[in-house]
């Protein structure tokens, strides 16, 4: 608790409370805002249209966050967020709101969500010392699970009492809250590096990144995880709930007990510190091999759900040790980039999962292929649990 009593990381975990919960209420309003004059291909198209400047621009992202001031980044993207909110409640309010103005709108929240990952990753680097980093990257993933759940069940009620403009007028305005509290952490706005053009900036990045055999494995990990692990469990399971779990509610069961396991994660965060961080970090990715696993064979609803909480829990927990061995063993002035890779990398196979999952259940069954899902997740996490340059990453080097 020491750490909520420090002025620096206070002010940056409530701007990230205040804009993470109005993210969670804009997830549902803006979905219930498109199906008011479209339908499910407008809504994906306009879900597309946000996440594609994300991958695009999150590699120019990185080189801002070791270049410049990474408060004022962060400050501008929530503003910038903030007035793209405000444009598209204006838009629901005067009902001028089409596929593509609500589309473009959410292609410069995409963008500027480009901007604030790497940022945030490195910033929390500069609010707390070192020693207190896998505490602070704790309470960053215990607030993200927790309004996992609380932001879209606020939205539900919002938009059921309001309408979704005003619950899309009410996310812009918690950009502007924290945009004001995080302009307000008395940190350097001076440029870090002497500007060089942006490729060389990505080349020196790419080889800080490369010089890492343990980032570079871990990274290429996360992706075929990506690859396998959510297309396949987003895609098939639904359908495989709606045979044999009583649709909806037995789906909706499972990602309640994800998320509430997700938060008891984070609150194990705290205190687990193995002596193989990245071999930890690595291993507790298997449980989402399980989860895929029981979903192929129909197993029990109380199996899956338990093993759902497990997930939650493992992936949660993974997650802090392994952002907070990345902001230790990276310096400082490479730290945005390396995370940019590390986003991209993690994030690249995932559109290709999505788009070879179907034809690959039409071809082998939905179990069959939940199951090549779960042995992909378990093979490639096994493997790189065995590379020596993960295995010998100490908690004593991340000191």
């Amino acid at each position: 608790m020491r750490l909520l009593r420090m002025p620096l990381f206070g002010r940056f975990l409530a701007a990230l409370t205040i804009s993470t919960l109005g993210t969670g209420i804009a997830t549902v309003a803006l979905a219930f805002a498109v199906l008011g004059f479209g339908g499910a291909t407008e809504l994906a198209s306009i879900l597309l249209a946000r996440e594609i400047p994300t991958v695009l621009f999150v590699l120019l992202g990185g080189v801002a966050g070791d270049r410049f001031a990474r408060r004022n980044i962060l400050v501008a993207s929530d503003i910038v967020r903030g007035l793209a909110q405000s444009a598209t409640a204006l838009l629901l309010v005067t009902n001028s709101a089409t596929v593509i103005s609500i589309g473009a709108l959410q292609m410069v929240v995409g963008t500027a969500l480009a901007f604030s990952r790497p940022a945030a990753t490195g910033l929390v680097k500069e609010v707390v010392d070192a020693p207190q980093l896998q505490s602070a990257n704790a309470f960053v993933g215990l607030t993200r699970s927790s309004l996992s759940i609380a932001g879209p069940a606020a939205g539900a009620l919002l938009v059921a009492a309001t309408g979704p403009a005003i619950a899309i007028a009410f996310d812009a305005g918690t950009f502007f809250i924290s945009a004001i509290l995080l302009a307000s952490l008395p940190l350097s706005t001076a440029t870090r590096r002497a500007a060089t053009s942006l490729i060389s900036e990505l080349r020196h990045g790419w080889r800080e990144f490369v010089a890492r055999p343990w980032a570079v494995a871990m990274v290429a990990s996360f992706g075929v995880f990506q690859l396998a692990f959510f297309p396949a469990f987003f895609v098939l399971g639904p359908l495989t709930a709606q045979r044999s779990y009583g649709g909806a509610a037995g789906w909706g069961m499972i990602l309640s007990a994800i998320a509430a396991g997700a938060v008891a994660g984070g609150l194990v965060g705290f205190r687990f510190k193995p002596s193989k961080p990245l071999v930890a970090a690595e291993a507790l990715l298997l449980p989402a091999a399980a989860l895929l696993g029981a979903v192929a064979i129909s197993a029990p609803l109380a199996v899956v759900v338990g093993l759902g909480a497990l997930e939650g829990a493992a992936f949660a927990v993974s997650d802090v040790l392994w952002t907070t061995s990345l902001q230790r063993l990276v310096p400082a002035e490479a730290l945005s980039r390396i995370s940019a890779f590390d986003w991209i990398g993690s994030l690249a196979l995932n559109p290709l999962g999505y788009a070879i999952v179907a034809p690959l259940s039409l071809s082998f069954g939905y179990p069959n292929t939940l199951g090549m899902a779960a042995g992909l997740c378990c093979v490639v996490s096994l493997a790189v649990v065995c590379l020596p340059s993960v295995r010998r990453v100490q908690a004593s080097t991340l000191a």
